[in-house]
């Protein structure tokens, strides 16, 4: 127990802002990146721009022995493809997107990375109906929680592609207006980047980024504890603290979860006089309607959280009412949270 919390300690201390380079992330896929994670947004067909169709799109690193090898990609609502796996061939330098169409047969699309890493044009391997077929995937290395997916198509005889789908993208959990940043969040413990989700070893959350990198800790969760304390310790030493030794939220997960707003502590009273054992039970029901009042807004920030579509921060929540405040009548509303969100 020493051990596992001593490790704690250090993986705590570190913002896991680490580079590809430390997050062992292939240089080839490195401007793919921030693609890691969910996407939502709509395409719109050029023949009739009033005619558009919501898309949701989700990235995740593929592992092979523990590294990082491909990124796979699920589309739902897309005209295309449903999903596919890109891979990277070091001789012909050139990417390859093995996918499934709509209707459930394998296709393949390749093509190459412009030398300012901001537009994968690949091909379709053989025609349909003819015509040939382009994906763009247009990259916003300035503006990471953006990005666009371009359709083209060639008719037989025509001199060039045409446009016929344009998606425009948003990263989920990220405010475009505001100009929300990937930075602000923590770090994937397995690759280095922005990790929207948690998961959970020996009663301990670490910060991931995708789907595939839950199933690589999942599958070898300790070398991924102690590649994070061997990190920990070839960084700058950090100054100990009391939340890093009991294991307690000290910060670092800020922005991947919502804290709720501390409580206002209140003004010390003189102890009233013994009176009667009714007057002695006065501080008891206090410190029970402090209880209920703290486990209700933990479940508040539980609900606001489920509602906002963050089933993984939901649900940390409502473990902390649960294991916190356990005789609460908030403690059983949130274990039935909890079932529903595992079930």
């Amino acid at each position: 127990m020493r051990q596992l919390t001593w490790v704690l300690g250090l993986v705590l201390a570190m913002s896991f802002r680490l580079t590809a380079a430390e997050a062992e992330i292939p240089s080839q896929f490195a401007p793919f990146e921030h693609l890691i994670g969910p996407w939502k947004g709509t395409a719109v067909p050029t023949v009739n721009r009033l005619k558009g169709w919501p898309e949701s799109h989700l990235w995740s690193w593929k592992f092979v022995k523990g590294n990082p090898v491909g990124i796979a990609v699920e589309f739902q609502g897309s005209k295309t493809i449903k999903s596919g796996s890109l891979s990277f061939d070091a001789q012909t330098k050139k990417y390859t997107l093995d996918a499934i169409d709509l209707k459930d047969k394998p296709v393949v699309f390749q093509g190459t990375l412009d030398p300012a890493g901001k537009l994968l044009a690949l091909d379709r391997i053989g025609e349909i109906e003819g015509a040939k077929e382009r994906l763009t995937i247009r990259l916003l290395p300035e503006n990471t929680i953006r990005y666009s997916v371009w359709v083209d198509r060639r008719e037989a005889g025509a001199p060039q592609f045409k446009r016929t789908i344009d998606v425009g993208l948003t990263k989920e959990g990220e405010s475009f207006a505001a100009g929300g940043g990937a930075s602000d969040l923590p770090k994937c413990i397995i690759t280095g980047g922005a990790a929207g989700m948690t998961v959970a070893y020996m009663g301990v959350s670490y910060p991931i980024c995708c789907s595939g990198c839950r199933d690589e800790f999942t599958e070898n969760p300790e070398k991924y504890v102690k590649k994070a304390a061997m990190r920990a310790q070839a960084a700058p030493a950090a100054k100990p603290t009391s939340t890093a030794k009991t294991g307690k939220d000290d910060g670092d997960f800020d922005g991947l979860l919502e804290a709720p707003k501390a409580m206002p502590k209140e003004k010390a009273k003189a102890p009233a006089p013994r009176k009667s054992e009714a007057a002695e039970a006065k501080p008891e029901a206090s410190k029970t309607q402090d209880a209920d009042t703290k486990a209700a807004q933990l479940l508040k920030q539980a609900q606001n959280l489920e509602k906002a579509g963050k089933a993984t921060g939901a649900v940390s929540y409502y473990r902390r009412v649960v294991k916190e405040y356990p005789d609460s009548p908030q403690a059983k509303l949130a274990a039935d949270r909890i079932k529903s969100l595992n079930p």
